[in-house]
């Protein structure tokens, strides 16, 4: 298998007065006027696709001329049916010459849920991997604290994979472990076709400490996205939680924003 390596770049996030005068001059939106419960109309995990779900917000980011936030979607059972991150198309305009990382915190209402945090990173000129020289953005829903997260070290070797008998069918790891980040883990299908995206997990200390959607600049833009994608299952789950069948690309029209979001959710693990 090919090797390919992963750079991160953290970078401090404006703070509050950029926000007060960013919101200031934008048309009004919920989601941006800090909202917290909007009426969505997810299809995921739902046996009547018109019944609504409440979104929850997470903090506002600023990233381009638009925004960025973590969101879950909740039935009216309380039971979490999507996880995912929205932002503002605008978002997508007069972003930086170089890499970009923002940690986005999730609502106090995303609770069962595998996922702690996501890292929205964006890539101008891609990194190393098959076909990933391209403008992109990495979209890293970790399954640990933040503070773990930044605890693991650069490394080199295949000492602490996860057990073989719950690597997810087709993957395979990297022989790089990115410092602040882990692992990664391709399909093998990432070698034989054209990357618009794709989905990658990740592991670290013999756990799999991540999922991660990974889309081009160009894919996002063209809007002709899929219902939904499938995620290949691991063997089993250490952890009782809420993990992912699927995901979903969607731009909304109106609300000039698109969403990815880690669906069709089920329980799993413990004994």
């Amino acid at each position: 298998m090919k090797k390919f390596n992963f750079q991160l770049s953290l970078q401090i996030v404006l703070c509050s007065l950029f926000l007060f005068a960013f919101n200031a001059c934008q048309p009004e939106d919920p989601m941006v006027q800090g909202e917290e419960i909007i009426q969505s109309d997810l299809k995921a995990n739902q046996s009547d696709p018109s019944e609504k779900v409440n979104d929850f917000y997470g903090p506002t980011q600023p990233m381009g001329n638009g925004i960025v936030r973590s969101v879950v979607s909740i039935n009216h059972d309380g039971e979490p049916v999507a996880v995912g991150v929205v932002f503002t198309e605008k978002a997508l305009e007069n972003l930086p010459d170089e890499e970009l990382n923002l940690t986005l915190q999730l609502h106090s209402k995303a609770e069962g849920l595998i996922v702690d945090h996501v890292d929205f990173g964006y890539n101008p000129h891609g990194h190393e991997g098959p076909g990933f020289a391209v403008e992109h953005f990495d979209m890293h829903f970790y399954w640990i604290s933040e503070e773990e997260k930044l605890s693991i070290p650069f490394a080199i070797g295949m000492d602490d994979l996860p057990d073989a008998s719950i690597w997810p069918e087709g993957y395979g790891p990297d022989v790089v472990t990115v410092p602040q980040m882990g692992r990664h883990w391709l399909h093998e299908s990432s070698f034989s076709s054209t990357f618009d995206q794709t989905f990658i997990y990740g592991s670290y200390d013999s756990e799999f400490i991540f999922y991660e959607p990974m889309i081009t600049m160009e894919y996002l833009k063209a809007k002709n996205f899929e219902d939904s994608y499938g995620i290949i299952p691991l063997g089993a789950y250490a952890e009782p939680a809420y993990y992912a069948n699927s995901y979903e690309i969607n731009y909304d029209s109106v609300k000039k924003q698109y969403r990815v979001m880690l669906a069709d959710l089920f329980w799993a693990g413990g004994s």
